[in-house]
């Protein structure tokens, strides 16, 4: 099995607080409302949200699932690490798991920036081009904005 990671960072206006707990914890609930022409629907399929939960993400239009396995959260900390181990996002690179985390870092100005590092956990000796990896940073980046537009967009939202 090959790794292969990528790191980025997103500065964002929503303090750390209340993007990790949109994140982390409400992701069930927002991500269907933050990105509507992805996903369909959302659910706790085992556990209570904390490390071992497996969370089930419906994408638009009968096209799949995505099973997402959270590996840790340090609420303390704005940590937050899962893990794809099934579904739709493996099926066009032959990957055993993608784990992602995040660690949102306070800014004196009230937002936050959000640092991303994605493993890729290849199959065999399979490699991934720079294109592919830069799309997947791309990809966590635009699902992050979409939820920071979500939460600005909603201000009540906690």
């Amino acid at each position: 099995m090959g790794v292969f990671s990528t790191e980025s960072e997103f500065v964002s206006s929503i303090s750390a607080e209340t993007l990790f707990k949109a994140i982390a914890e409400d992701s069930i609930d927002i991500f269907p409302k933050a990105l509507p022409s992805l996903f369909e629907s959302a659910e706790i399929i085992e556990g209570d949200g904390g490390p071992g939960t497996i969370k089930k993400l419906n994408i638009i239009g009968g096209l799949g699932s995505v099973k997402n396995r959270v590996d840790a959260i340090d609420k303390a900390n704005y940590v937050y690490n899962y893990s794809i181990n099934e579904g739709i996002a493996l099926s066009d690179q032959p990957l055993e798991k993608i784990s992602f985390e995040y660690k949102l870092v306070p800014n004196p100005d009230g937002g936050c920036i959000v640092k991303s590092t994605i493993k890729y956990y290849t199959k065999g000796d399979a490699q991934l081009s720079q294109q592919y990896l830069d799309d997947g940073n791309e990809r966590c980046n635009s699902f992050t904005k979409a939820v920071v537009d979500y939460l600005q967009q909603n201000p009540n939202y906690n």
